[in-house]
């Protein structure tokens, strides 16, 4: 009924992936039927990393027990981990009852697609996304506000019904970094979909030749990366940073070394180093 498969390599590479996990489930087409369960996260490259698969008949609380019991056999349940899933019940009951110190959140994209059809908020679903991504919650008051304003109705459905900290990432209670959707999950099933009309036993020999490919690919670039102090993304990211920040003026506010305020490119800016 269930069949619950885990790399080696993914198992032990994962301790130095961030610790935020993508969940998504896709239905399989052959005689059989099932669907197709699976994890991934996310390495330094910002790309898509594989933790595990599962195979189960349908998508119940039964599946998604046996799928999170497994998991946490490979995946420590601790206060710095972070699950990111659309609002399956099932998924939600599962991952609150087998992991108890990790934090759950809900796909923003998700989330808006729903707002969409059951609120009529289309229009204004821009606003959505802005208060979803704000930084601060000075800022996420404002985005809200605004969509408060256009769609009340969906506004309380966030708020009372949801919750702010399963949406936004300022009340976030743990640290979702910028994964705010399943999209690396569903990039996953994507590659997959050939392999969703296979037999079982098929499908997962797929999956192994596949990764096991792109394990020894990407095994041989770090190997010729080997020597460098930054990974190339992060490398592009800081020097650009860089640029931009040679062109700003600071001034520090209380001389304590945390509070400045920025100037540059017609905007000024108050900065905290220790506020989120």
């Amino acid at each position: 009924m269930y069949y619950f498969l885990a790399f080696g390599a993914c198992i032990k590479g994962f301790a130095h992936m961030r610790k935020v996990i993508a969940v998504d489930d896709t239905h399989l087409n052959g005689k059989y039927e099932g669907v197709l369960l699976s994890d991934v996260s996310q390495d330094t490259e910002n790309h898509v990393y594989l933790i595990a698969f599962c195979v189960v008949d349908k998508e119940n609380d039964a599946s998604w027990i046996f799928f999170f019991e497994k998991l946490k056999e490979i995946v420590v349940d601790k206060p710095d981990l972070c699950f990111i899933s659309d609002r399956h019940k099932s998924i939600t009951n599962d991952i609150v009852n087998i992991y108890n110190h990790a934090h759950h959140g809900y796909c923003m994209r998700h989330l808006g697609e729903n707002l969409c059809v059951n609120h009529h908020c289309g229009d204004y679903l821009y606003l959505y996304y802005n208060a979803t991504k704000a930084y601060s919650l000075e800022e996420f008051d404002n985005h809200f506000v605004e969509f408060k304003n256009k769609c009340p109705a969906a506004t309380v459905v966030l708020k009372h019904d949801i919750g702010f900290e399963k949406w936004i990432s300022a009340h976030f209670f743990g640290n979702r970094y910028d994964v705010m959707t399943t999209n690396i999950a569903k990039s996953l099933n994507a590659m997959l979909i050939n392999e969703r009309e296979y037999p079982v036993a098929s499908i997962f020999n797929s999956i192994a030749k596949r990764f096991g490919e792109l394990f020894r690919e990407r095994h041989a670039y770090i190997l010729k990366s080997m020597g460098n102090q930054m990974v190339s993304t992060a490398e592009k990211i800081t020097r650009k940073k860089m640029i931009e920040g040679d062109s700003l003026y600071v001034e520090n506010v209380t001389g304590d070394g945390n509070q400045f305020t920025m100037f540059g490119a017609g905007v000024t800016a108050y900065v905290n180093l220790l506020e989120k």
